[in-house]
């Protein structure tokens, strides 16, 4: 079906305002011209969201009026059309929308206020692009219900290692395969951290200066203890196989008992210790692991260094296929929401 040549204003919702949705709002305002150009598309921010609340422009407000009110360290609820006693996960039911943008916290106990939020905006038809996992884990089967029984997009590509196109090349461009395993390292905060071992800086000043370069939270322990890599994987294998367990049938051990004498014994026989997400077929099972181990240093994931991360697939068709990206900031996880935002309305157009 061709599509419509016409200018597109898709009517969008921020909910988080932390450094992955400014970042979108940073490459809408420098691509705006190029995204009119290709895609016949303009994204007019009609609400947003963050701890203090919610706020409604029905006419839009600039993407630089958000992104100079966060860098003021100023909140959402200083902005006009800030909607006091609203919660944060009932915004769609206070603007008339076509897309959310889901970038709050990971909350993996109650899921708020972004699972909620992207629930209620699929119940009205929206679309809804999300970066933040933790919906994915809680509700990934029920939220893709939701989109195909009201008819909105649903796109999380930035929730699995950031600006690398894991779940694009396994949906779109590996169709009619089935995955046999997968290899990868899905957490560059534990990778840096390693590699900090390795040059004999200790566990905790690892940590620190993970933190001091603000890629660890204040509490690293999704990092650290494999819980982050365990979900990446959790959400990879619901996406493309036949997986319908949950995140309790992944065998998870984090880093903490790595120290540089455990790497550098393990480097005097020729290795590298890895935190490593794995998934290996076994008949009609999968068994799925993450933990700590030693890789040849010369292969694919024994040189993803520092602030890389790395997948390794195994499937029937394309035999191995091998993906790597280096992230330390966090722009292009930004880039990944972005992509997901134009690939909904494209999606749209087609169906």
């Amino acid at each position: 079906m061709k599509a419509n040549p016409s200018l597109r204003k898709i009517r969008t919702v921020f909910v988080g305002l932390g450094t992955v949705n400014i970042g979108v709002l940073k490459i809408l305002s420098e691509k705006k011209e190029s995204m009119l150009n290709s895609h016949k598309v303009e994204f007019i921010i009609v609400g947003v969201a963050d701890s203090s609340g919610v706020a409604i422009n029905e006419k839009g407000y600039a993407y630089e009026q958000i992104i100079s009110l966060k860098e003021a360290h100023h909140k959402v609820s200083s902005l006009e059309g800030y909607l006091p006693q609203i919660a944060v996960e009932d915004i769609s039911e206070h603007v008339d929308g076509d897309l959310l943008v889901e970038g709050s916290p990971v909350n993996l106990e109650t899921g708020k206020p972004g699972f909620q939020a992207i629930q209620k905006a699929l119940c009205k038809g929206w679309s809804a692009v999300s970066a933040n996992k933790s919906p994915l884990v809680l509700g990934f089967d029920q939220l893709h219900a939701l989109s195909k029984k009201h008819g909105g997009q649903l796109a999380y590509s930035a929730t699995v290692c950031g600006g690398l196109p894991v779940i694009n090349v396994l949906q779109r461009d590996l169709l009619a395969t089935d995955l046999i395993g997968l290899k990868g390292i899905f957490n560059a905060t534990s990778n840096f951290i390693l590699e900090e071992l390795e040059n004999d800086r200790d566990f905790g000043a690892a940590v620190e200066e993970a933190q001091r370069i603000g890629a660890a939270e204040a509490d690293p322990s999704l990092d650290i203890d494999g819980y982050d890599t365990a979900n990446k994987l959790y959400i990879i294998m619901k996406s493309f196989t036949d997986f319908s367990g949950s995140l309790g049938d992944i065998a998870i051990k984090g880093i903490r008992t790595i120290t540089s004498e455990t790497i550098k014994e393990a480097s005097s026989r020729g290795k590298r210790i890895k935190l490593l997400a794995e998934a290996k077929r076994n008949r009609e099972n999968w068994k799925l692991s993450v933990q700590p181990i030693e890789i040849d240093k010369n292969s694919f994931l024994g040189t993803c260094d520092g602030w890389e991360m790395g997948i390794q697939l195994q499937t029937d068709y394309y035999e191995a296929l091998y993906m790597k990206i280096y992230e330390e900031d966090p722009i292009t996880t930004s880039a990944a929401v972005v992509r997901d935002m134009i690939n909904t309305i494209i999606s749209n157009d087609v169906n």
